[in-house]
């Protein structure tokens, strides 16, 4: 595991430096969310849990909008307004669970990375919130990480993973079912979870573009699909 950069003031989060293929995986996982505000042609974005703010700039920097990202933690927002600055980005801190999801007013996209995983036992109260967020045509786009998947399994499903990662008590990954079935429960539309990602983060460069070769060929196949690291679900208000 890499070396913790930065840990929020409970010390179950933390930002590990960039090591070997992160800020790859990171780059490409932000132009999704591009691409889905793109789709939408979204002038309003959200991003829950932006953490030290790096996909939050590089979304704006990549589309005309603006985009207000939110966390919880003062650690985390202190570093994301020290690092990026632009005329259409802006960073709060809002606490999803204990204020009005109107406070900040309505968006046409809301995002996040790896940020639903953290709040199982809300998910249904959060999927409405960010529901609620949404303007009328709105969407929402988040990537979280497969149960299935043999890391996932064993940083979610074992204790020694769990002590490792030093998750906290209730984060929990997802199977593409339970996504299905939490995001129509909570009334949202026209839902897509697609499972993909053979690039783990921290992996050495050397390893990167062999993964990247055999990558689509393991993506296309359903034998091999469901074994990626991660779901990339989207669905519209």
């Amino acid at each position: 595991m890499a070396k913790i950069a930065l840990q929020d003031e409970r010390g179950f989060n933390q930002v590990y430096a960039p090591v070997g293929s992160t800020s790859l995986r990171a780059g490409r996982r932000n132009d999704w969310f591009i691409g889905a505000a793109k789709r939408l042609g979204a002038r309003r974005i959200l991003e829950l849990g932006c953490g030290t703010g790096e996909a939050a700039a590089q979304v704006a920097a990549g589309i005309a909008a603006e985009v207000v990202a939110v966390d919880i933690s003062d650690a985390f927002l202190e570093r994301a307004r020290a690092a990026h600055a632009a005329d259409n980005l802006r960073f709060e801190k809002f606490d999803l669970l204990g204020e009005d999801p109107l406070q900040l007013g309505r968006f046409d996209l809301v995002f996040g990375n790896g940020i639903l995983h953290h709040l199982v036992k809300q998910l249904d109260a959060v999927l409405r919130a960010l529901r609620t967020c949404c303007n009328p045509g709105g969407g929402m786009a988040f990537i979280e990480p497969n149960f299935l998947n043999p890391y996932c399994a064993l940083i979610f499903g074992t204790r020694f993973g769990r002590r490792w990662a030093r998750l906290e008590p209730d984060e929990m990954a997802f199977t593409p079912a339970e996504l299905r079935l939490a995001l129509a429960g909570a009334g949202w539309r026209e839902v897509a979870v697609a499972t993909r990602d053979f690039l783990l983060p921290g992996l050495p460069e050397m390893l990167v573009k062999p993964i990247l070769a055999v990558e689509p060929g393991l993506e296309a196949m359903a034998a091999t699909r469901w074994l990626a690291q991660s779901h990339f679900v989207s669905a519209r208000a």
